[in-house]
């Protein structure tokens, strides 16, 4: 597909956060603690980033999206089967430590809301759509792990549903950095917008004071 039949960044949407929404994808022990079944070292090396954002979403009154992944039996169905571990360890079912959130980060503030999911898909029978649409949101900023599987799906079943979607290359993590590069792409041509944490909070920043210039 020629990229000049594509529209990319500004041309395809602006934000402000009036109407954006921060959705923090399964930043739980099972991919970000040390020695995590799912270990995902990128994961922990990004939470200064995350908090950054946090912390802008929190003053500027965006609403804040946390999700974590429950795949106890029998809410995930044939995920059980292709992964042996879950079903016959317990992990990731809600009540084990490997379901909680990681502890050595900020944590949600009363009145954030928290979705339990047991798929990829964060909007997959779960209240995530009505929750945004409730808040007047337009445009999602997906943030998270992993970057390729549940923000990945998350981000696309956000775009089938005509939300604007921001996707952090450097806020979301993935075991594997070419399938990393592969999900950004793909995002980036199909999807939304892939940007930075700085560019993002800079585009952000401008809608509040125009004089501010974007990085």
């Amino acid at each position: 597909m020629p990229a000049e039949r594509i529209a990319f960044g500004r041309d395809f949407f602006t934000f402000e956060p009036s109407t954006t929404a921060l959705i923090v994808i399964d930043m739980q022990n099972s991919f970000v603690a040390e020695g995590g079944t799912y270990e995902t070292p990128p994961a922990r090396d990004m939470i200064p980033t995350l908090e950054r954002l946090i912390a802008f979403a929190r003053e500027h009154g965006m609403p804040i999206v946390w999700t974590q992944s429950d795949h106890s039996a029998p809410h995930s169905g044939i995920m059980l089967k292709k992964f042996p571990t879950i079903r016959e360890d317990r992990e990731l079912w809600r009540g084990e430590p490997s379901f909680e959130l990681y502890g050595d980060m900020v944590q949600p503030a009363e009145g954030e809301f928290r979705v339990v999911k047991h798929k990829y898909d964060a909007f997959w029978e779960t209240d995530l759509d009505a929750i945004l649409r409730n808040s007047g949101v337009e445009t999602v900023v997906v943030v998270g792990t992993a970057t390729n599987i549940c923000c990945e799906s998350t981000a696309r079943s956000a775009f089938f549903r005509d939300y604007q979607v921001v996707f952090l290359s450097d806020c979301t993590a993935s075991f594997d950095p070419e399938m990393h590069a592969a999900a950004l792409k793909t995002i980036d041509v199909f999807f939304g917008r892939v940007m930075t944490a700085d560019e993002a909070l800079g585009e952000l920043q401008e809608s509040l004071d125009p004089a501010v210039a974007v990085t």
